[in-house]
């Protein structure tokens, strides 16, 4: 997915028909312009990391040798928003504690799951994700409306976006229906 794409979809949504049109036919843009594009790919990054903190976490498991019982946190590959669990070689749960800037574990061999924030993306950027492009838009749209201080329309798009997210973010289960006994 692109953020070019969910830009253009927001456009529509925040009625910015000019913008649109010209971001679809790749013309050049004037001034103006180019500070709301650059207003609604902050929106859009804000949505992205609102999205991976409260409803689907970017987790990434990252394995480690520990020496003196310390992982330091300036040794991730990531910045860590909430470590998810520390397993040692075997599978196993290893008991840890977090402190300001490493981690007290106690093994040697160890599989850390941790989550992340987004990295901050530009409008020519692809992303993955598997929600749709227009609930991020949805989002960009609310996003732009509360920073334009137009809190009854960004109120639209709250209820837009967080009903489609919780929609799509439910628990799926198998139906199960009983068999039919006969008489």
């Amino acid at each position: 997915m692109k953020v070019k794409d969910v830009i253009i979809k927001a456009c529509d949504f925040v009625a910015c028909d000019e913008l649109e049109e010209k971001l679809r036919k790749g013309e050049s843009l004037s001034e103006e312009d180019e500070n709301l594009k650059n207003k609604l790919v902050k929106c859009f990054n804000l949505v992205r990391e609102e999205i991976a903190c409260e409803y689907q976490p970017i987790l990434i498991a990252e394995k480690f040798e520990i020496k003196n019982f310390k992982l330091e946190l300036k040794s991730f590959s990531n910045e860590v928003v909430e470590i998810y669990s520390i397993k040692d070689r075997y599978g196993r749960n290893v008991h840890y504690k977090i402190f300001d800037n490493y981690i007290f574990v106690c093994g040697k061999d160890v599989e850390v799951i941790y989550s992340t924030s987004p990295k901050q993306l530009t409008f020519d950027d692809d992303f993955s994700a598997s929600l749709p492009e227009r609930i991020f838009a949805y989002g960009v749209a609310r996003e732009y409306f509360f920073l334009n201080n137009l809190y009854q329309d960004a109120n639209i798009w709250e209820e837009r976006f967080k009903g489609s997210l919780q929609i799509m973010l439910r628990q799926k289960s198998e139906v199960k229906i009983p068999r039919r006994s006969w008489l």
